[in-house]
């Protein structure tokens, strides 16, 4: 990122080119070193505008394509000039959501591949706070002993998404992983995976980090929001799949993939710990500033969730599914879940206990996880923000803690077993 550059500067400097919607034309790093010094609530009005007036020229898309990148990443600089600023575009979702392969094996491998380069990146954003030239926004800088503790937090959740995806022989040692997890040097590791970014993967990275303030910490909750959203996304796609192998009468299948999902979802609980870094008073200056975007908002959580069982009419008539009504759309529309396939098995007699062991076990694994992903949460969230209401005009706190009961497959709970 280049020294910011004055907003009348910025302006100048777009007029003088002639913007077609190419990556090479429009000077992102420019744009966003300047976003970036100032926060983006707090950019010129004029400059809004102009912003606007070129999206407005921009080649509307034909056919499957969708709108280019540029007018995708101007849609996220223009959330709030548009008053439609809310979590999918605080955390520019648009700019990093790769089309989700068919195939969950490939689907995992996208997944990690996103999270290594969110994390990289923000590795390599913090080290870069200790030298004399610090990317935007520097506000409150961390101290060495805090970058090092938040690079061996980053490396948690890196190191088996790196096993699986990078070549052997790379940072990653898999025999000390198994011995002392965590002790990789992230610093290796993250120039390591930023090599392996091609241009429109630099570009999206790029980006896709512009904090409303100047605050340093701002991009580590980015990232790490981020890499949650693109683990969700995971997650929602391998329990879709789990559903059709279960309807194919394929159940081994099925609970080896919810226990991947399982896996998945305990790899990143490091990703709290490493949320739980950012100082509090940094928080509550920056989050002033977002208010509108709240996680509550999140259609990746509330699609994994929703894929899990069918959440029931109270929850569906919540705001955590009237804030995605996409989701609540596909709910109420009756969309298939494991947990109604998997009953509907064992009415029709096609389940061997055989499987329906193995479904309870991987079942029993993924709730499990989650009641500590919620709990996490809801500490976190108590030491940040303590009883203030959430963004997004939620409730915040005790809306975490009125949820921490619910369950992703209830008619275990009632019932001891999915007969009923």
């Amino acid at each position: 990122m280049t020294s910011a550059t004055s907003a009348a500067g910025i302006v100048e400097e777009l007029r003088a080119r002639t913007v077609n919607g190419g990556a090479e034309e429009f000077p992102y790093t420019l744009l966003l070193g300047h976003l970036r010094s100032v926060g983006k609530h707090f950019l010129d009005a004029g400059l809004l505008r102009l912003l606007d007036e070129i999206r407005g020229s921009l080649p509307q898309p034909e056919g499957r394509d969708g709108p280019s990148f540029l007018h995708r990443f101007l849609d996220v600089v223009l959330d709030k000039h548009d008053d439609r600023y809310d979590y999918p575009s605080y955390t520019a979702l648009s700019l990093l959501t790769r089309p989700v392969p068919a195939d969950w094996r490939e689907a995992l491998r996208s997944r990690d591949e996103t999270v290594l380069l969110l994390l990289a990146d923000l590795i390599r954003f913090e080290e870069r706070s200790a030298t004399d030239t610090p990317d935007a926004p520097h506000g409150m800088p961390p101290s060495p002993e805090l970058v090092a503790k938040r690079a061996r937090l980053a490396v948690r959740v890196m190191e088996p998404a790196a096993l699986r995806t990078l070549p052997p022989g790379g940072a990653v040692d898999p025999v000390a992983v198994a011995a002392v997890p965590g002790r990789t040097p992230g610093g290796p590791l993250a120039a390591e995976i930023l090599r392996t970014a091609g241009p429109e993967e630099d570009l999206a990275l790029v980006g896709s980090v512009q904090p409303v303030y100047v605050l340093h910490d701002e991009y580590l909750f980015l990232r790490t929001l981020q890499s949650f959203e693109t683990t969700f996304t995971f997650m929602s796609s391998a329990l879709a799949t789990a559903v059709r192998r279960l309807d194919g009468d394929r159940p081994g299948e099925a609970a080896d993939l919810v226990g991947t999902v399982a896996d998945v979802l305990k790899e990143s609980l490091p990703l709290f710990s490493l949320l739980a870094t950012m100082r509090p008073e940094a928080f509550q200056t920056f989050r002033t500033f977002t208010e509108g975007a709240s996680a509550i908002q999140s259609a990746g959580y509330k699609t994994f969730e929703s894929l899990c069982s069918t959440p029931s009419h109270g929850r569906l008539a919540s705001p955590a599914y009237t804030s995605v009504p996409q989701v609540h759309a596909w709910v109420t529309n009756g969309q298939a879940t494991v947990q109604d396939t998997w009953h509907g098995l064992i009415a029709a007699h096609r389940l061997d206990p055989a499987d329906d062991a193995a479904l309870r076990a991987a079942a029993d694994r993924l709730e499990s996880v989650h009641q500590r992903w919620k709990q996490t949460h809801y500490r976190l969230a108590v030491r940040m923000i303590g009883e203030r209401s959430g963004t997004g005009y939620t409730e915040g706190v005790p809306y975490l803690a009125a949820v921490l009961d619910n369950r992703l497959f209830p008619a275990r709970d009632r019932h001891g077993a999915l007969v009923g």
